[in-house]
């Protein structure tokens, strides 16, 4: 029964997981829309209008494809971004155009509503129910633009808890009171929106460090520390180096330790073998009478005297070598 919980939990986990992360229809955000258009981007055509520039939040690629977009909470589906065309695959962090024209026969994105007295624009999911997200537009001048300050990040429209995206940004948790909305610098379709300056690192580092101390230590630090790794490493193979020396040295001596070992037991006593043996080797060099045997050398011949005495050959001539006076 255990074993069945256990599997059950898990599978629900599993579950709630994937649909948490997973990509989904409330990562897309309305990011930026502009109204008049009169010396700004153009359409594939040539001409300038309106437009909204939709932003993919997840990490992921979204379809949008069967989106609806309006300006009347009333008629959700006033306009449907088209079906069977790849260009509606949003990547991840990337933007989508819609151009607000009211002209749909001019291309596959252009809108059948304009932007012109538009207070509010709102986005739903491919229910047509799910309210995805929403916007309010101020008045805007000709070639303003107005939307998200940091792309995609700011007021959200919360939708049911199951379908919330778990990649909501930390400025979604912390809104400011104009919602992370405002009218921008210069309108920036199919780009970020953030088009201020960015501080370089080596300006942030300047103005930490105008003097050039805390850079002047970091990099004499690198230089010791890089000395003392090598410094170690070094020791390391010197002494690796000695200890090899030493067990070959060890290696080549081993086998005459081992043979006087052998001949010398630890106690300093020598067994009766080693005895027997001496004393052979003393009766052979002295040239024992009743041993024939001895060391055979090369190129040496050698003559028992005691042995040809007692030859048949051995009395004569013994008697022409010695004066017979003796």
């Amino acid at each position: 029964m255990k074993k069945i919980l256990s599997v059950f939990t898990l599978a629900c986990l599993l579950l709630l997981s994937s649909g948490a992360f997973a990509q989904s229809p409330v990562d897309i955000r309305i990011n930026e829309v502009q109204v008049s258009n009169v010396t700004g981007a153009q359409d594939e055509n040539g001409d300038r209008c309106g437009w909204v520039e939709l932003f993919n939040t997840a990490f992921g690629m979204v379809d949008v494809a069967g989106f609806y977009l309006t300006d009347d909470k009333a008629n959700p589906t006033k306009y449907m971004i088209p079906k069977g065309n790849t260009a509606t695959q949003v990547p991840l962090r990337k933007y989508f155009i819609l151009y607000a024209d009211g002209q749909p026969r001019k291309g596959v994105f252009h809108m059948n509503f304009t932007l012109d007295g538009v207070k509010n624009l709102y986005l739903y999911s491919t229910d047509g129910e799910t309210l995805l997200d929403e916007i309010e537009i101020p008045e805007l001048g000709p070639d303003q633009s107005f939307g998200r300050y940091f792309d995609g990040e700011g007021k959200h429209e919360p939708v049911n808890w199951s379908k919330k995206s778990a990649r909501k940004s930390a400025v979604d948790a912390k809104v400011a009171e104009d919602g992370g909305f405002s009218i921008l610098d210069h309108p920036t379709p199919g780009s970020t929106n953030v088009t201020s300056k960015v501080e370089t690192k080596s300006e942030k580092m300047k103005a930490m460090d105008p003097w050039g101390g805390i850079l002047a230590v970091t990099a004499m630090g690198v230089v010791f520390l890089c000395l003392i790794i090598l410094y170690l490493i070094f020791r390391s193979i010197g002494k690796r180096a000695i200890r090899k020396q030493e067990e070959e040295k060890a290696a080549k001596s081993a086998p005459a330790t081992a043979a006087k070992a052998a001949a010398i037991p630890s106690d300093g006593t020598i067994n009766e073998e080693i005895i027997a043996a001496i004393a052979i080797a003393c009766h052979l060099y002295q040239g024992g009478v009743d041993s024939g045997i001895h060391d055979v050398e090369s190129n040496v011949l050698t003559f028992n005297q005691d042995l040809l005495r007692n030859s048949p050959w051995g009395a004569r001539t013994l008697t022409i070598k010695q004066d017979p006076r003796i």
